[in-house]
């Protein structure tokens, strides 16, 4: 025979430990919560350094460009760049990229009619420069003697 009394005793003591426990989860769920906070809001911060980074650069990136840009054109005024071969050259004989204007001395194959020829090479592009004189390939070696040459006689 159950005694009334003690059941509800018991029901009393597991509803307590119940609370105690559950006020101790709730105030690890807190502690939890305030410490996720605290990184998001950590987070948030240093993406706002970050896109005011990101946006700095792309200025200085811009303001890059534009200097390039002019010292390009500053090359190519100051050395009086002359086409010639497909390609331009200075007045001492180097020869420059056709696409951007920098200088350029690096040799590479380049097939032209089932034949195979020494172009100029420039970072600007994938493939070499075929060289061609009134129509005929040239070899770029013989091309920068020819205007090495004449680059003397001036």
């Amino acid at each position: 025979m159950d005694i009334p009394i003690l059941g509800e005793i018991e029901k009393l003591i597991n509803e307590h430990g119940s609370a105690k426990i559950l006020s101790e989860r709730i105030g690890l769920a807190k502690d939890q919560y305030a410490a996720l906070e605290k990184e998001l809001a950590a987070s948030k911060s240093r993406e706002k350094e970050l896109e005011t980074q990101n946006l700095r650069l792309k200025l200085d990136n811009e303001q890059l460009k534009v200097q390039i840009r002019h010292l390009k054109e500053q090359i190519h005024n100051d050395n009086l760049l002359t086409l010639k071969y497909g390609v331009y050259w200075d007045k001492d004989g180097n020869p420059y990229c056709p696409k951007c204007k920098t200088p350029t001395s690096t040799i590479g194959w380049v097939i032209h009619a089932r034949q195979h020829f020494h172009g100029l090479k420039c970072s600007c592009s994938e493939n070499p420069f075929l060289l061609v004189d009134k129509g005929t390939p040239i070899h770029a070696t013989d091309a920068m003697k020819l205007m090495s040459e004449t680059a003397k006689h001036q």
